[in-house]
């Protein structure tokens, strides 16, 4: 059996039509699992680890279309007061740990829909 890479350029047309393609792959292995577009904050563990990260991510808990707390496993000791405040707040709260993340992100705040959010922290220059 060949590999999808061995395959013609019309094979694979016709099992990417049947199946279809994740094209903003590498973006939901950044965001934990989720699309930018969704992301209302997002800080990294050395950020989380900062009084301007965990003050960037208490006041995004505020945010109206806050849905769910996302937060990485190697962070979650950092991150358990967000996750206390988001339980306060009727906010869902999980836990991942995909080998296949990229990143740095280690906690981030999603919505159910897309939210008009320019930068995130984790997006920041490292200074």
């Amino acid at each position: 059996m060949r590999s999808f890479s061995d395959k013609s350029d019309l094979e694979k047309t016709l099992i990417a039509g049947m199946h279809g393609v994740e094209l903003q792959r590498d973006e939901k292995r950044r965001y934990l699992g989720h699309f930018r577009e969704r992301v209302i904050q997002a800080v990294t563990l050395k950020q989380l680890r900062t009084a301007k990260g965990m003050r960037a991510m208490k006041e995004a808990l505020s945010h109206g279309k806050a849905a769910e707390l996302v937060v990485r496993n190697m962070a979650r000791t950092a991150a358990m007061p967000l996750i206390v405040e988001a339980q306060r707040l009727g906010i869902d709260f999980t836990i991942v740990g995909n080998p296949e993340f990229i990143g740095d992100v280690a906690v981030a705040l999603v919505a159910r829909e897309a939210v008009d959010v320019p930068r995130l922290m984790s997006e920041e220059e490292p200074h």
